[in-house]
């Protein structure tokens, strides 16, 4: 925990949604939150409520309705849509690959990908295109629903991850190496779109947008690859985003916290792999960090009293939001997600 003269903690009661939001403006708060805002829904509770990702998809009350389930059911403190890292890039028209089973997260199924970025074009009116009206529908019903108590979040991927899907990755790896120009060709070509999709979840009533630029991970690129392919543009795509950021990169970030809070995200979310101290180190009075708690071998296959360990050091860390490192394995056990919770509040007195 962050040493007493330095903490973010304070004396009061605050709505969730209040508390959420101080956080990434880096005020003072009664405790930290516990949210999980990158992928919540689990096998229970699609099966409690017979909802799954294909439906939820088609419909956009289902789909509020099990993005909702992560706190009523889980006890999350906020609430997100989509749940994949798929509804841009089918929107540009690659084919996504459902699974055998219903709780298959989607993923995009193979891909040659794109030698250049010549005639891949941005489709006109893309905000009707594909899944993208159901998200931004479901986001206004999530707003409705829980109004002003737990904070409404809308999921986007990040540039390069964007460009990484059109060129097929390891295209785009070989190109950082031979091509870099056109990587930046490529990278630049769904920003505009993705500002636009952005804004419009903050108009349908999200209060916070998380990029999830799951490519960028420093053990794809690498720390400089990093900074030369895909900083820049995060930080393009940051500075025009009309609300509040949080900035997710899968893998070990250590190195290159530093550059993505450069980019002016209001909160970085780190993975498990990333030394939590040093990010809450160099992020004081710059952004807020969010985890890091390990999503497979303490969410999934972990006991409550693992949960409850590694919560308990995420804390001691200062770290200023407790979440999963990255997404929810559907198949995480929903006690597990839920000692995660119960411990945040019973060392701040709530339970």
């Amino acid at each position: 925990m962050r040493k007493k003269s330095e903490s973010s903690f304070a004396k009061t009661e605050l709505k969730e949604k209040d508390r959420f939001l101080r956080v990434l403006k880096l005020k003072k708060v009664d405790r930290p939150p516990v949210v999980g805002i990158i992928q919540s829904a689990t096998v229970e509770m699609m099966e409690s409520l017979d909802i799954y990702y294909r439906d939820a998809y088609r419909d956009p009350e289902k789909m509020a309705t099990l993005a909702s389930a992560s706190w009523t059911e889980l006890g999350l403190e906020a609430v997100g849509v989509p749940f994949c890292q798929t509804v841009e890039v089918e929107v540009f028209g690659l084919e996504i690959y459902w699974g055998r089973k219903k709780t298959d997260i989607p993923t995009v199924a193979s891909f040659k990908g794109c030698m250049t970025p010549e005639g891949i074009e941005v489709p006109e009116n893309f905000l009707e295109k594909g899944r993208i009206p159901v998200v931004l529908e479901a986001i206004e019903i999530l707003k409705e629903r829980v109004g002003d108590e737990i904070p409404v979040i809308g999921q986007i991927i990040g540039p390069f991850s964007l460009a990484a899907h059109l060129a097929n990755m390891e295209k785009i790896l070989k190109m950082s190496v031979k091509k870099p120009k056109l990587v930046e060709e490529f990278t630049m070509l769904g920003l505009d779109f993705l500002v636009e999709y952005a804004n419009a979840m903050l108009e349908r009533g999200a209060d916070a947008i998380l990029v999830a630029n799951m490519f960028a991970s420093v053990d794809l690129l690498g720390a400089s690859g990093y900074v030369r392919h895909a900083q820049p543009f995060d930080k393009k795509l940051i500075r025009r985003i009309k609300g509040p950021v949080i900035l997710h990169i899968c893998g070990d970030g250590t190195k290159i916290v530093r550059d993505m809070i450069d980019t002016g995200a209001d909160c970085i979310s780190i993975d498990s792999k990333t030394d939590a101290r040093y990010a809450v180190e160099v992020s004081r009075g710059k952004a807020a960090i969010m985890g890091n708690i390990d999503t497979i071998y303490t969410l999934v296959f972990g006991k409550p009293r693992d949960v409850i360990v590694e919560t308990k050091k995420a804390l001691e860390t200062g770290i200023d939001i407790i979440a999963p490192e990255c997404s929810l394995s559907p198949n995480t056990p929903n006690v597990n997600v839920k000692a995660m919770v119960q411990t945040v509040k019973n060392l701040s007195g709530e339970w």
